[in-house]
Parts: C-alpha cells; sequence; structure tokens
C-alpha cells in the first residue's frame, strides 16, 4: 500500500528498531505484594498500575526530557506512530519548545537537537509518540517505537542510531503499555500489519482486548491500542462493540470521538454520494445496471497504483462483458498533476470511466487514505469488498460473486 501524498517523511518509514526494553521501578511495589498470595499478584499489579496513572496524570508540570548524546543528527521529529486510515488524525499534542516547529494540525513538531532536549508537553490525556530523524546523507531515516507522554516528567536515554531507547523516570502509562503488549503478544503474531488478514485472528485478539477493557474501562492504552489495531489490521466490528465499555471519561475524549467517526465511515455499507467535481457525482444511480462497479482509486504519486494498471486491463477484458463496470478515481485537482494522470491512464490502455477527486470526498466520506484502493459495489449500492491493492483477492471474489 502507497500513503496519502505527505509532506511528512515519518509516515514513508515502515522501520521498526529491532530491540526495546523500558526499565521502571516502583519501590512500593515489593512492599504491596509481600504479603499478597502469589496468585494475586498479577490482579494486584494491574490495579496498582492503573491507580498510579491517575495520581501521576494529576500532577501540574510535564515535560519530556531526552537524553541522545551519541545522536549525530541535528534535527529530531516528535510525532505519531506509523498510521493509516487516518488514525494519525486522532492525535492531539501539545509541546513546547525553543528551535521547534509544528509540522501538522496533530501538533507533532521538528526541532533542533544536540544532545539533548527538554520538551514542555500539555495532555489531558496519555497519547503514543515516536521519536524519528531524517539522515540527508544516507537518505534514510529512523523511527523509534511507541512510547506515551502523559502527565508528569518522563526522560528518556536514547541508546544508538536506532533509537532504542531506556525510560529512566516513572511512567504508570508505559509500564501498563509494556504489560499489556505481553499479553496481546500471541495474538498479534497471528496478524500481519498492512494486509489481508483472516477475520477470525483479528477477532481474536479484540475479545482478549475486551477481556482487558472490562477490567481496566478508564484505560488510555487499551483505546490506542484498538487504533492502531484499526489502522494495521483494517475494520472489524468488534471495535464497535469494545468502544461501548470504556468508561465516559475516555468517552469524552477527542480521540475516542473522532475515532467513533472513523469506524462509522467504514462500517456504513452504502456508498455514499460523491461530489468529484461539482459536475460529475458517484451515488446508488451509478451503480444500478451493473452486477457489480470495481472502483479504483490510485494518485500520480503512488507507484504501486501504475504497477497495478496491466492487472485492472486484464479484468476488465475479462469482465467487461460479464456485467462489470470499471471506474478509475484519480486523488488529483491541479492541471498539472491531472495532465500527468491522463497521459498514465493512456500509456496503460485504460479505456474505463475515470475521474478526479477535486473536492477530496474519498477521504472525506470513504475514509480513504491510501492508495491504490479498490472498492467493489453492488448493483444496489452496497460496498461488498474494499482493499488496498490487493487484486488477486478482488478478482477471486469477483468470480464467486458473479457466479452465484
Amino acid at each position: 500500500m502507497s500513503g496519502n501524498d505527505d509532506e511528512k517523511f515519518q509516515t514513508d518509514f515502515k522501520i521498526e528498531a529491532e530491540s526495546y526494553r523500558i526499565f521502571s521501578h516502583f519501590t512500593l511495589k515489593n512492599v504491596f505484594l509481600k504479603s499478597i498470595n502469589v496468585a494475586m499478584k498479577k490482579s494486584v499489579l494491574i490495579l496498582f498500575v492503573l491507580l498510579s496513572t491517575q495520581i501521576f496524570n494529576a500532577q501540574k508540570s510535564s515535560s519530556l526530557e531526552i537524553e541522545a548524546p551519541g545522536l549525530k543528527v541535528d534535527t529530531i521529529f516528535l510525532s505519531f506512530p506509523p498510521a493509516a486510515r487516518n488514525t494519525h488524525l486522532l492525535h492531539n499534542y501539545q509541546f513546547t519548545v525553543d528551535d521547534s516547529k509544528k509540522i501538522s494540525e496533530q501538533g507533532d513538531i521538528k526541532l533542533a537537537f544536540k544532545g539533548s532536549a527538554n520538551i514542555k508537553t500539555k495532555f489531558d490525556y496519555p497519547q503514543p509518540v515516536t521519536i524519528s530523524y531524517y539522515d540527508a546523507t544516507k537518505n534514510a531515516g529512523m523511527q523509534s517505537k511507541i512510547f506515551f507522554i502523559e502527565a508528569g516528567n518522563l526522560k528518556l536515554s536514547v541508546k544508538d542510531d536506532n533509537l532504542n531507547f531506556e525510560i529512566l523516570s516513572t511512567s504508570p502509562t508505559n509500564i501498563e503499555y509494556d504489560r499489556l503488549n505481553s499479553i496481546l503478544k500471541s495474538f498479534d503474531s497471528q496478524l500481519k500489519p498492512y494486509e489481508s488478514n483472516d477475520s477470525e485472528n483479528i477477532e481474536k485478539k479484540e475479545l482478549e482486548l475486551q477481556k482487558y477493557i472490562r477490567k481496566h474501562p478508564k484505560s488510555y492504552v487499551a483505546l490506542w491500542e484498538m487504533i492502531n489495531d484499526f489502522s494495521r489490521y483494517g475494520y472489524h466490528p468488534m471495535y464497535a462493540d469494545n468502544l461501548k465499555l470504556f468508561d465516559q471519561t475516555v468517552k469524552k475524549s477527542f480521540t475516542y470521538t473522532e475515532f467513533s467517526k472513523l469506524l462509522k465511515l467504514e462500517a456504513d455499507n452504502i456508498f455514499p454520494k460523491i461530489n468529484l467535481d461539482n459536475k460529475n457525482h458517484l451515488f446508488k444511480t451509478t451503480f444500478k445496471n451493473y452486477k457489480l462497479t470495481l472502483i479504483d482509486y490510485w494518485a500520480t504519486s503512488c507507484k504501486p497504483c501504475i504497477e497495478d494498471m496491466p492487472k485492472l486491463v486484464e479484468l476488465y477484458s475479462q469482465y467487461k462483458n460479464q456485467g462489470v463496470n470499471f471506474i478509475s478515481v484519480a486523488d488529483e485537482y491541479t492541471p498539472e498533476r491531472m495532465s500527468k494522470a491522463t497521459e498514465i491512464l493512456k500509456k496503460n490502455n485504460i479505456t474505463s470511466e475515470t475521474y478526479f477527486d477535486k473536492n477530496k470526498e474519498f477521504p472525506k466520506k470513504l475514509n480513504a487514505s491510501g492508495y491504490p484502493l479498490q472498492i467493489l459495489v453492488d448493483s444496489e449500492g452496497n460496498i461488498v469488498k474494499r482493499t488496498y491493492g490487493e487484486l488477486d483477492q478482488i478478482k477471486e471474489f469477483m468470480k464467486s460473486y458473479l457466479s452465484n
């Protein structure tokens, strides 16, 4: 999958550091557990961490201190983790530091770096963050593993150019995050990020996460885990079920509210009315004369989109006389880009209907967040299949659907 044409370099990186360790210690933990039955230790520790998180988040002075004397770069980025399906829009950062520049509405920043940085933070609730950099001499970059920023003072020691780090201060949310990862590790091992996954494997993980949310309905870590699953593994109906289990405090948050909206966009199976350019539209009547309509959403900057065009031509030749309509929608609106798109289509022998999403309706109404996106719609205007660049799956689905 190729992401939207984004100026922020970090969304282009799929690099994850090989090793990641968080060192944290509660001196009270041993005192608490000495007199407690071994069988009760797990539940007591989780309760202790969650209570500590609430106390920790009540502190007024908040900061992030980064120590990385061996990191030979002059600029770093504090930004959201790798994100698909527009989940980057769910972050709301407030960083304050000299020699920095805000690089998106979400509040992620680019800042000058000379071995250390002290950043003032103001978060209403815990949010996941990554550190990243770009080395122009190598035309390469690196992005750290996720860590959480919360109310309080967090100190990070970056160990190497791969951005492996240690958390040197007490951080209840990061302790909880590490613990939840351990619980869910076996479920994640059965899933492949940014690819089609067996719905049953996603459901197994969400059922385990559901157990956790029932015990800890105030857990922002659990909310962000679900958002990460949606980003990496795609939509599943259980997300909506699990959202209902959170405490009202979580439900009032910006992240919860906006995530609910994203889920609704993908849960709705009716293809919405799309106003492409105030002249051309896609809506229910567009599909009524065909058994299926395949919409290919792409961009001129998307190399996989262009590489897949011969396969689309092959599908078109095979199914155009079997009641299947083909529509190409390019995410372009400038005359130069539209002209380039027309040239690409002509060069690749695309002769189906072609349009341009000049009003950016696909992201707004279909949560289209990357390319190539293929959407199959039946004669009633129902979305029956949706994939990112997996034309083999589209072909198998069409074959099965038309044979029934």
